[in-house]
Formats: C-alpha cells, sequence, structure tokens
C-alpha cells in the first residue's frame, strides 16, 4: 500500500509511538510481542514480528524461501528468553512471491538493508542477520546494501546462517555448481551452522573459501547427524539437541561476530560469471556434461550386504542417488520399479544410492513404500560428492562400455516409451 505526503508523515509517527510503547512495556515473561508495520525506502509497508528483550543485540531474521515453521517459533522463545532481541520479516510473502529458490535469488536486499537500519535506530542495539538455505542470499545482499549506506558504522554486526545455499543456480549432472556475485563480495563476519546430513555440505569448504577471498572472516560449527534443524521431519536426537542448545551458542557468536574485523566500505560486487543455462533441473533424460568415467560404489545395503560396483561394463546401469526426505525421489520410485521390470530382458542393471540416513530411517521407509532394487546407504554423503550430486534425486545413465552417458537432475518418468526406448538402443550391441 502506497501513502502520500502527510499521510505518510503521520504513520511513520505513528509507527515510532507505538515501537517506542512496546520497547517501554515491561515484562515479567517472554509475552513482549508485537507486529509492526515499517515503512521501507520503496515505500513498501513491510510486516515485522518483533519479540522485546533487554539484551545487547536484535537478531533480524529473515524467512527463508519456505518462511517460518513451528521450531522457529519454539527457538524465538528460547532466544528472546536468553536475552536476544527478534525481528522476523517473510519477505518473499510481503513481496507476494511465490515460495522457492528463484524469489529468494530475487531479493536484492535493499529492504534487508532497510529493516537493519531500522531495527537499530527503534532500539540502539548491535544487529546480527539471520536466516537459511536460499535466505542467506537475501541477507548478505542486505549486508552489502546497508555497508554502501553506512561506510562508518558498525551497527551491523554480522550475519548466522544456517546450512545457506547460495547457488546460483542447481547446475546440470556433471558440472560445478556457481555461487552468486554477492558471495565474492561479502565481507560482514559470517557464522555458518551446517547441518552434517545436508546435502550441501560436501561443497562447503568451497563455499567458505569464496567468502573468505571476499575479505569475510567466516566461523564454521558442523551440526553432526542433522539434516536440517527447521525440517519438522528431521526428528534426530541430534538435530533436537542443537536446537535446544542454540540459545547458547548465539551467546557466544554475537560477540564474536561483532568483535571480528570487518571493512565499513562495501566492496565491489564481481561480474556475473553464469554461463550455465537454466536452472539444471531436467524434465528428460539429458547428455552428461561431465567427467564419463563412472566412480565405483563400495556400500552395503539396507540388510547389511557388501556392494562392491566397479565394473559397469556389459550393461546399461542405472545409478539413483535420492533421500527419503526428498519428495520427489519418493515420487518416482514406482517408475522405477516399472523401468526395472521393462528391462528385464536387457543387460540392465538398476542401483539406488541412499544419501546420508540412518539404517533404521530407511529400513522404516521399506516398510511402507515397495522398493524392488538395492538400497546403498552412502552414510556420510561422501560417493555422492565424488559422483558431483548436489540435488535430489540424481541419477546417472552408464552405457555397456562403462561410461556416463545420460544424467537427471530431478524426477522422471522413467517407464515412460521414450525413455525405455532409449536404454533398449543403449544397450544394444554395437
Amino acid at each position: 500500500m502506497r501513502r502520500t505526503g502527510a499521510a505518510r508523515a503521520m504513520l511513520c509517527l505513528l509507527l515510532l509511538a507505538l515501537a517506542s510503547a512496546c520497547h517501554a512495556t515491561p515484562a515479567a515473561d517472554n509475552s513482549r510481542v508485537v507486529i509492526r508495520t515499517e515503512q521501507l525506502s520503496s515505500e513498501l509497508e513491510l510486516a515485522v514480528t518483533t519479540h522485546a528483550a533487554d539484551g545487547d543485540y536484535l537478531l533480524l531474521w529473515i524467512a527463508a524461501s519456505y518462511g517460518f515453521r513451528e521450531r522457529h517459533a519454539a527457538l524465538t522463545t528460547d532466544l528472546v528468553r536468553a536475552g536476544f532481541e527478534i525481528w522476523q520479516a517473510d519477505l518473499a510473502d510481503a513481496l507476494f512471491l511465490p515460495r522457492g529458490s528463484a524469489s529468494m535469488r530475487k531479493l536484492d536486499g535493499e529492504h534487508v538493508a532497510d529493516l537493519v537500519q531500522i531495527a537499530h535506530r527503534l532500539t540502539g542495539k548491535q544487529v546480527v542477520l539471520v536466516s537459511g538455505s536460499y535466505g542467506a542470499i537475501p541477507v548478505l545482499r542486505g549486508a552489502r546494501h546497508w555497508q554502501s549506506r553506512n561506510p562508518a558504522r558498525r551497527e551491523l554486526a554480522g550475519a548466522v546462517l544456517f546450512t545457506p545455499n547460495l547457488y546460483s543456480g542447481i547446475p546440470p549432472l556433471g558440472t560445478p555448481p556457481e555461487y552468486v556475485p554477492i558471495v565474492h563480495a561479502t565481507t560482514i563476519p559470517v557464522w555458518i551452522l551446517q547441518a552434517s546430513r545436508n546435502s550441501n555440505r560436501w561443497q562447503l569448504s568451497q563455499l567458505v573459501e569464496n567468502l573468505r577471498g571476499g575479505g569475510a572472516s567466516v566461523y564454521v560449527e558442523m551440526l553432526r547427524g542433522a539434516t536440517a534443524l527447521f525440517y519438522e521431519e528431521d526428528s534426530d536426537l541430534a538435530t533436537l539437541g542443537y536446537l535446544q542448545s542454540l540459545p547458547q551458542s548465539f551467546k557466544r557468536a554475537a560477540p564474536l561476530l561483532a568483535n571480528a574485523p570487518m571493512p565499513l566500505s562495501a566492496a565491489p560486487l564481481p561480474a556475473t560469471r553464469r554461463t550455465i543455462a537454466g536452472s539444471g533441473l531436467d524434465s528428460e533424460l539429458q547428455p552428461y556434461r561431465g567427467e564419463r568415467s563412472a566412480q565405483p560404489i563400495r556400500l552395503e545395503d539396507v540388510t547389511g550386504r557388501h556392494w562392491d560396483v566397479s565394473d559397469y561394463r556389459g550393461r546399461v546401469t542405472v545409478v539413483n542417488f535420492w533421500a527419503t526426505w526428498c519428495p520427489p525421489c519418493v515420487k518416482e520410485i514406482p517408475s522405477l520399479n516399472r523401468l526395472r521390470q521393462s528391462l528385464a530382458d536387457t543387460p540392465f542393471e538398476l542401483i539406488s544410492v541412499n544419501y546420508a540416513q540412518r539404517p533404521d530411517e530407511v529400513a522404516k521407509f521399506s516398510e511402507k513404500v515397495n522398493v524392488d532394487f538395492p538400497v546403498l546407504l552412502d552414510s556420510d554423503g561422501r560417493v555422492s560428492a565424488q559422483w558431483g550430486v548436489i540435488a535430489f534425486p540424481s541419477t546417472f545413465v552408464i552405457g555397456p562400455d562403462g561410461r556416463i552417458q545420460y544424467g537427471v537432475n530431478a524426477a522422471i518418468h522413467w517407464d515412460s516409451p521414450q525413455v525405455i526406448e532409449r536404454l533398449r538402443v543403449l544397450a544394444a550391441p554395437r
């Protein structure tokens, strides 16, 4: 909604009065919560949920592409009790953008910079930016915008990022990921909490190297055993334990970030280096672009049987990387079952590799969903990383010569006549 002249000025005065009243309200518990509407430089009125506290730091939490979830609410309560004031904003929702990573990539960071200024002006506290997954993109862009406006001030302490995804797009199988340019122009201190079982875990070292190369101080905490802290289906005891301990971790991290070195002026953005067209997500078999020699697979399956697959010659082999928490992975299992049945008269093998899940998780899943092919357990995700897997499902088609011929970076209908015919042609004697 846009307002002009005196009406806009009056609205801002009312908001400032409301904010002051809310901060002046004594609180015996964690009940000081208000939704305020902030006027941004773009004249957008953005609803911000604020949770007041008496500590020195304000956490400006920008929602990731999936918004805020129940676990965010529970953690917010604990963080406020620990003395952190929290402001929460869902920019995608405010701008009527669809949920997803594409919307996060569209946000230029101006609104985040506005909120940093407003939050500090109204509270006098140092601001720590917080987000996760692809929400890291507008957060880092916002930090740079703030630096460009305030080259001689240090009201922004840094950023806390939960398992950040900073890819410019999902690359086709066989090609390395590229990062959005802001990764190379980030100079604020960054604290990364990385879930060890998340699909981007094995790209973390490259991300950290790029951030540090741009001038950022980067601190990393590996959340071992966790897949995604705010995903309700991740009920691993390790994940629940980390959620309980996060307030104490933030108490350590906030002053660490605030005292870390940070250039006060914004770094120049590098030229866009994107060379991969599209998102990399496929709707059909695609010619494979990477190193065509297939990596060996030496893993145990869900029954404890050891598999040593190093010779792929003489048959068509489909290697499917997946996880039970990935809905498209689960959705394509029946079509993979039917593909295996359709090629029963052909030199053909289908192997699946489950990404970083416990045997009991996969066994429990198998009781509900019929899987007619071997399920090998990549317990730490190293084999998936060796194959260059970033997104799930990812599937490779290896020809009788032992070389990878096709790759699919998404779920497809594996039992379609077109796919079956292409695999039969691939298997035919030359």
